[in-house]
């Protein structure tokens, strides 16, 4: 009698640490999206539709072949799964060029920028690897050449964005004017 007595208080901690740790990693994320350097990365085109997820944009990025060229020319190696880092430097426009591959522990320089990618199926990874539209919204999203992301200090990027060739943002969501039939809604 006395063990199952404590089996609902035990539960009930148990489910508000389990909330408490997610919420703070979704806090942690919040506070990348809403602080972290923005950064603009060059897209590789790719474009397929899923059927049973709906419109959206494979995003195949310039910086991950060109991590995949400079790992192959150089002494450094990156295993299945292994995380990497790299360091890069952002242009005038904001578009990050990449200047090399980090050492273990190695940290950013004054206008250097570390990200952290993983290294997987033979390739370097960043963690968004297809951005989701509403469906009839592919003409606007067809036009991005740059994807907006966030990056914090510790080299974590978060998918802000897409940008168009301007590196303009493309907006999430265009409000289209509601077209109500004649003598409905007007004065």
């Amino acid at each position: 009698m006395t063990m199952k007595r404590w089996h609902l208080p035990a539960f009930v901690i148990a489910a508000l640490v389990t909330l408490l740790l997610l919420n703070g990693i979704v806090w942690q994320h919040e506070q990348t999206l809403k602080h972290g350097r923005a950064v603009l990365l060059q897209l590789r085109p790719v474009d397929p539709r899923s059927l049973m997820q709906g419109d959206y944009m494979a995003l195949d990025y310039q910086l991950t072949q060109q991590v995949g060229q400079l790992l192959s020319t150089t002494d450094a190696t990156a295993g299945e799964g292994q995380a990497l880092a790299v360091m890069l430097n952002a242009d005038a426009d904001g578009v990050a060029q990449l200047l090399r591959i980090a050492k273990a522990g190695e940290q950013a320089q004054n206008d250097e920028i570390r990200l952290r990618l993983k290294w997987e199926n033979g390739g370097a990874r960043l963690p968004s690897q297809s951005y989701f539209f509403a469906e009839g919204e592919g003409a606007r999203f067809a036009k991005a050449r740059y994807a907006i992301f966030r990056v914090a200090n510790d080299g974590t990027a978060l998918l802000a964005g897409l940008a168009d060739e301007q590196r303009q943002p493309i907006a999430d969501r265009v409000d289209k004017p509601s077209s109500s039939p004649a003598g409905v809604g007007g004065s």
